[in-house]
């Protein structure tokens, strides 16, 4: 029967599979480095937000989520923030000696240590414990569907974090410099926005204030 149904273009049809079938190896580059000067002489990402270190929520998010690795990218008080990760294979741990100067080289540092099969990488703010594991998995989703453009959560006309880059835009990544974060990348760039029903992309917290709300 097999012979019957199975034809030289059938067969070529099923078993090839189109780029946008394939779902997206996405490793978390999660910013952990920052020096917290908005905040305070206090670590903001160790101070307890509703009974838990602010850290502990993007961390948990990100091990529901679909992405393959998390590199979380230490700097200042790197031993203490070290003591609130927990031990998962997931999770990969980097220190960036050169944190004082600003985000851009976290996220250079956290990319030496990105899985190798990675199609795209997604940078992560660990300040922002409002995100969810649906919401990273929705931006995911939405990058399977063009893995050649950075995909970038947006709300109500506003865009926000975390921003997920295709792995060819590691090259362009190592251009910026400081705290410009990928801002920079995207203004150069054309990108996809997806949908996110919450503020929760906007959301983080830099004052003493935000762990009231």
């Amino acid at each position: 029967m097999w012979r019957k149904i199975c034809t030289r273009d059938s067969f070529i049809n099923y078993f090839s599979t189109n780029d946008r079938d394939l779902q997206a190896v996405i490793s978390a580059i999660l910013l952990a480095a920052g020096t917290s000067l908005r905040y305070g002489k206090d670590n903001k990402l160790l101070v307890k937000y509703k009974k838990k270190p602010l850290l502990s929520y993007s961390l948990k998010a990100l091990l529901k989520s679909k992405v393959k690795d998390i590199v979380v990218v230490l700097g200042k008080d790197k031993q203490k923030i070290l003591e609130e990760i927990p031990q998962n294979k997931k999770i990969k741990v980097i220190f960036n000696k050169n944190y004082k100067r600003g985000m851009a080289s976290s996220i250079l540092t956290g990319l030496k240590k990105i899985n190798k099969n990675s199609h795209g990488f997604m940078v992560c703010l660990s300040d922002m414990p409002k995100i969810k594991s649906y919401t990273y998995n929705k931006i995911i989703n939405h990058f399977n569907k063009n893995k050649k453009i950075p995909c970038v959560p947006h709300y109500k006309h506003k865009n926000g974090n975390p921003v997920c880059f295709p792995i060819s835009f590691k090259s362009k990544i190592k251009n910026i410099k400081g705290d410009q974060g990928a801002k920079k990348i995207l203004l150069m760039n054309n990108f996809n926005k997806v949908n996110i029903k919450s503020n929760s992309i906007l959301i983080d917290f830099d004052k003493k204030s935000d762990f009231k709300k």
